[in-house]
């Protein structure tokens, strides 16, 4: 009987340090709970100052997801790297013939896919700039903009030029 006695009692024992620890823990949780339940109503009644400091980072805070957005969507989308090189490129640069033939290469080889749902008209503006020569390039590649703009590929593409040269313009102001 002996034997039975301890055994019986030990698990008794184990029982109450587990109980112990979830009640010290549930106190702990809630102590926290309520605790952060004062900090935040604090935070909703502080002054005005920590107000429009608060809205002031938030315009920062959107423009940095904006600026990872987009660039996440120019990875997806060579065509809209493209198209805002032709729109939104200084055509004065001593580079730019070079840079527009290299994009226009890059969207026939390296994307056929896109390249055959682009309109025929772009298609073959892209392929006359791929293969000028370097002095032609600038003049290629300011027509493929012009076009965009004027509406010759189509509305959704002047569409997007346009919101293209839009933003440019509200980047300056």
């Amino acid at each position: 009987m002996n034997n039975s006695t301890p055994s019986s009692s030990t698990p008794v024992q184990g029982r109450k340090r587990p109980k112990a620890r979830t009640a010290v823990v549930g106190v702990l949780a809630a102590g926290l709970l309520l605790g952060g339940g004062v900090i935040a109503a604090n935070a909703a009644t502080s002054s005005s100052t920590s107000t429009t400091a608060s809205a002031a980072s938030q315009p920062t805070a959107t423009a940095a997801t904006a600026a990872v957005a987009a660039k996440t969507a120019l990875a997806r989308h060579p065509l809209a790297a493209g198209l805002r090189f032709f729109v939104n490129g200084d055509s004065s640069k001593p580079n730019y013939g070079q840079r527009a033939a290299k994009i226009a290469t890059f969207i026939l080889d390296k994307r056929p896919k896109l390249a055959a749902k682009l309109p025929a008209a772009l298609q073959a503006d892209l392929k006359a700039l791929k293969d000028a020569a370097d002095g032609d390039r600038v003049a290629k590649a300011t027509h493929i903009r012009d076009t965009a703009l004027n509406g010759g590929y189509g509305p959704k593409i002047q569409a997007q030029a346009k919101r293209l040269q839009t933003q440019k313009s509200d980047r300056k102001a």
